[in-house]
């Protein structure tokens, strides 16, 4: 590497500054001391390095040693054997561009603060440069050294404030990872036993074992297992609104029967109509639909729209579960005849955590997640959620596929 060091002293003055009377009161104020910086300037015109020399030589808040080199080659070489605060980098080098040193540097990651000096006129040498990883860019024909300070500090700052970021970043995403595990084991540790209290009280309401189990236990057991399913419910939505598992829909998508889809969420859900009194009724077509969607997420979509009507509906409600094909397109639709809502109780009810408040005959249950996380399941499948509803005269969502092949 051809270079030349130049390691520059403070610069005096042979004339004095202040009078002697005003020499004892300089005495008394502490001055920041200049920082050191290393600096390696690529350029190959002798004239225009003497230029930014006298420049560098002349900043106030910084000492600088200097290294000088003509080519990308040296550059690169200096990049290896150096750490360099500031590289101040010529943009034309004959047949080179200065873009090559930049990247030999670390580009945009660059530990070092790189300036782009250039002559020419424009934007899009300073637009190459910056895409590369340059900080700022200078024109040569206005460098000074109050320019050339100014820069320096500014560029260092940016670089300061953009690690910050990127630690920030950094920082986020172990965060993210560390709650994706924490969701995942809680709701490995919290399901296990539920299905333990699920089958064993299924087994009981069942008489499975010929106990002849009392009626009394029975009933005893049915609030259970519907205490059991609205817990799971709660498990499996704070799950999806909290992991990863709905930006993954594409990845996990099948040809599903609707109808059989659809006895299954009724079949989830029966316990809880049975305790509110409800009934549920699903209306199929004469012949099966099919739909190529991710069948857990979709039931659970169903279960959701399928509790909500039971919880705002009162004693001898009527849920009606419909499956429409129309242009090729799949509508399912969830029609109850409960308390309904007002168009600012649907937004509020579309929002995580909203709950819409209940007449007092009504239990307040749930966790204001059920409809968002319905409506994020039905995007991610790229269809859409609409709600139809007035106080009074119950609800219909209805979950909008698109056109298969769409």
């Amino acid at each position: 590497m051809r270079a030349e060091e130049w390691e520059l002293g403070t610069i005096q003055s042979s004339e004095p500054m202040v009078d002697a009377g005003s020499v004892d009161m300089l005495s008394e104020i502490s001055l920041p001391p200049a920082k050191m910086l290393q600096v390696l300037v690529l350029e190959d015109d002798e004239a225009d390095f003497l230029i930014t020399r006298k420049a560098l030589l002349y900043l106030d808040a910084y000492k600088v040693k200097i290294d000088w080199v003509r080519s990308v080659g040296d550059a690169e070489a200096a990049a290896l054997n150096k750490s360099y605060d500031v590289v101040l980098v010529d943009f034309w080098l004959g047949v080179e561009t200065g873009v090559a040193a930049i990247n030999a540097f670390g580009g945009a990651n660059s530990q070092s603060v790189v300036i782009l000096l250039t002559g020419m006129p424009g934007e899009d040498v300073q637009k190459i440069a910056l895409k590369a990883g340059a900080k700022h860019c200078i024109n040569k024909n206005q460098l000074t050294p109050v320019l050339l300070e100014a820069t320096i500090r500014s560029a260092r700052h940016t670089q300061r404030l953009e690690k910050q970021l990127q630690q920030t970043i950094d920082n986020l995403k172990k965060a993210n990872e560390a709650k994706d595990s924490f969701y995942a084991t809680m709701g490995h540790d919290l399901r296990t036993p539920l299905n333990a209290i699920l089958g064993y009280s299924e087994m009981i309401l069942a008489d499975s074992l010929g106990l002849h189990v009392p009626s009394q236990y029975q009933e005893f057991a049915n609030k259970i297992h519907i205490g059991g399913l609205h817990l799971l419910e709660v498990i499996n939505n704070l799950m999806l609104q909290n992991g990863n598992a709905l930006e993954t829909i594409n990845k996990q998508l099948e040809d599903v029967c609707l109808d059989d889809l659809v006895s299954k969420a009724i079949e989830l859900v029966q316990f809880l109509a049975v305790g509110k009194g409800a009934e549920i009724h699903a209306h199929f077509r004469n012949e099966k639909t099919f739909l190529c969607c991710h069948k857990s997420l979709i039931t659970q979509a169903l279960v959701n729209l399928l509790s909500n009507a039971i919880k705002y509906s009162g004693k001898d409600a009527r849920v009606d579960l419909s499956v429409e094909a129309v242009n090729g397109s799949c509508i399912l639709s969830v029609q109850d005849n409960g308390v309904g809502m007002s168009a600012a109780e649907i937004e509020l009810a579309r929002k995580p955590y909203g709950r819409v408040a209940l007449p007092p005959d009504l239990a307040q249950e749930g966790t204001g997640l059920g409809l968002p996380i319905v409506e994020r399941i039905i995007e991610g499948h790229g269809g859409k959620v609409v709600i139809e509803s007035q106080p009074g005269e119950g609800t219909c969502v209805s979950l909008h596929f698109p056109r298969k092949g769409q």
